[in-house]
């Protein structure tokens, strides 16, 4: 669709002038049957401004042939009431933007009475504000401070964290490997299960066909037995007697033991004794000896030295020469 052109409004225009009505946004948007408030607004607005011209010029705005004389009387009184009534409604819109003038300035008067309270309240926040904001860069710091902390076990954690991880993955692994073997294990099993009752239902069958020829061997067994247990009676009985008699004398031999055992060690503390008298005798004899060895070593060598001993050499030798 195309946009409203300005000679389409003031073809409208003219045309409810030409009516007898008063050319407005609304009538002309429903003469022409679309177009904007704001882009009809504007157009009438040159319309009004150019029809006193055109009026005048005959030539410019002329009414129609067959449009008679009191149309164009008409005509002439709707433009001059809407101009009177432009020019009231244009006092009444100074009137009224005086008056919210004012009342705006008042308002500003107020607005700035009560911006400098608050500014001065605004000041005294702002003492407060920057004593706060020294507490608060204390706090900052010391929550920056508790920041790295948290971020350290943080880190510490998520390194615990992959360390445990790991350690799923490898339990999950395990549990894996763990439930295959167990499922082989079982299957394994249910194997040997069902060979062992396939035998279990031979042997049972082995069992039966046996349980007859046993009770057969049984009564035969059981007087055999029957005798075997009088004569185990009968052995058990002599068996406790020996075993008093056994242990009487165990007693006996046991009280022997140990007057035996007391003499022995009293015996051996006599043979130790000996032992050792034995040994300081032996030193004595050889201390003895030796002195005796000194003694003969100097009587052989006094003897030896004599004079009789020197004539008796002499007539050994005359002797063996002889």
């Amino acid at each position: 669709m195309a946009a409203i052109q300005e000679k389409d409004v003031w073809q409208a225009a003219d045309a409810l002038l030409f009516e007898g009505a008063r050319p407005t946004i609304e009538r002309v948007r429903q003469k022409l049957g679309r177009g904007s408030p704001n882009t009809v607004s504007a157009h009438i607005d040159t319309w009004f401004a150019h029809l006193g011209g055109r009026i005048k010029d005959p030539g410019a705005f002329a009414a129609p042939p067959a449009i008679p004389d009191p149309v164009i009387q008409a005509a002439k009184h709707f433009w001059e009431v809407a101009q009177a009534e432009s020019r009231r409604d244009v006092d009444q819109r100074v009137q009224e933007g005086l008056a919210a003038a004012v009342e705006n300035v008042e308002a500003a008067k107020e607005r700035a009475s009560v911006a400098e309270a608050a500014a001065f309240d605004a000041a005294a926040k702002l003492s407060r504000s920057q004593a706060e904001a020294v507490e608060l860069r204390s706090e900052i710091e010391q929550l920056r401070l508790a920041a790295a902390a948290s971020d350290a076990r943080l880190q510490e954690a998520r390194s615990l964290n992959e360390d445990l991880r790991a350690r799923v993955q490898q339990a999950e692994a395990s549990v894996v490997a763990v439930r295959e073997t167990a499922r082989q294990d079982l299957a394994s099993a249910q194997e040997r299960a069902a060979a062992v009752e396939r035998r279990a239902l031979l042997e049972i069958d082995a069992e039966r066909t046996a349980r007859g020829k046993a009770d057969k061997r049984a009564e035969a067994l059981e007087g055999r037995l029957q005798a075997a247990t009088a004569d185990a009676l009968a052995a058990q009985a002599k068996h406790a007697e020996q075993l008093a008699t056994s242990r009487a004398e165990n007693r006996r031999l046991s009280g022997a033991l140990a007057s035996a055992e007391a003499a022995a060690e009293a015996d051996r503390r006599k043979i130790e004794d000996l032992l050792r008298e034995v040994e300081e005798v032996k030193g004595q004899a050889r201390a003895v000896t030796s002195q005796e060895d000194l003694a003969d070593r100097v009587i052989a060598a006094f003897k030896a030295n004599s004079p009789k001993a020197a004539v008796a050499k002499r007539s050994a030798k005359r002797a063996v020469r002889a």
